[in-house]
């Protein structure tokens, strides 16, 4: 009988590829830690992890392990998550990995009704606009554009259509002409957005040409993968391209102005997504509910 613990261990190190955050997130010492590592290593008669002074990864060993019982202990989990369905109150916590528009403009807003209902359900939000493997991660939720999701999760749509718009302050614009054509955006100052620090290129901003998708490739003065983004802009120090929900508000009052609107395009709603294992506990479900749209 292999050690519960040792294998458990063996999870939450693989998940967070380093003994030090792994030691943190389990309450013990990143070096007891690599001994009880070295330990199940040593009754597999398997090295399950390539070490090195600077990173760590795991051998194929390692992964064919992680794959097969990484899914049984999430089941675990959520069984046990599933007993709170007994209490009077419910209570846990829901983990979900997001991009920060969806968090700002639709997952934000539908919990700030939510929360306060359930004071004892705890919400982890991760803005992340990567895809990622939620699964691996140890997320709850994940949440994307469209829905597009691999075969083992479920997608539930949580949000209309999202329609992207094109802005600038009117301060900005005074003493500016106003772009009429998508190649007039080259004679501007623009605010441009990056995906994350891996990804060196902006994101091109796309729009919508009687029907023909038309992807252009901002050359910023500054660019954010945050909505740092409408701030700048509010401070008349260029024109974004960012999702309408997000300036809503601004543009009814005047702060912002809306550009180019005979191209605007919309994208998918956005989806929350998940695995499709049973299980899930009543907190898993209030908060699905909580965002479903």
């Amino acid at each position: 009988m292999y050690n519960f613990n040792e294998l458990h261990y063996f999870v939450v190190v693989a998940q967070a590829s380093s003994f030090v955050k792994a030691g943190k997130a389990l309450g013990i010492s990143s070096s007891a830690l690599s001994h009880s590592m070295s330990n199940l290593e040593t009754k597999l008669n398997l090295r399950l992890f390539n070490r090195t002074t600077r990173s760590m990864s795991l051998t194929e060993a390692g992964e064919q392990l992680y794959k097969q019982i990484a899914p049984l202990f999430q089941s675990l989990n959520q069984q046990v998550s599933a007993l709170s369905d007994f209490l009077s109150t419910p209570s846990g916590t829901i983990r979900i990995n997001a991009p920060h528009l969806a968090v700002e403009s639709i997952i934000y807003p539908k919990l700030r009704q939510f929360l306060p209902r359930y004071p004892q359900i705890k919400i982890e939000i991760e803005a992340d606009n990567n895809w990622i493997d939620i699964v691996k991660q140890g997320f709850d939720m994940g949440c994307r554009l469209g829905n597009d999701i691999a075969n083992d999760m479920i997608a539930v749509k949580i949000s209309a259509p999202l329609t992207m718009a094109v802005v600038a302050s009117p301060d900005y614009l005074k003493s500016r002409p106003l772009p009429k054509q998508i190649k007039d955006l080259d004679e501007h100052q623009l605010i441009g957005k990056k995906i994350s620090a891996q990804h060196a290129t902006e994101l091109a901003w796309e729009f919508n040409d009687n029907g023909n998708i038309i992807k252009y490739q901002p050359s910023s003065q500054l660019s954010s993968n945050s909505n740092l983004r409408k701030q700048v802009v509010l401070d008349g120090l260029g024109i974004t391209w960012i999702g309408r929900p997000t300036v809503e508000d601004d543009l009814a009052k005047g702060n912002l102005i809306e550009l180019l609107e005979d191209f605007a395009i919309t994208y998918e709603p956005f989806y929350i997504y998940y695995p499709s294992r049973k299980g899930h506990s009543q907190v898993f479900k209030l908060v699905l509910d909580a965002l479903k749209f």
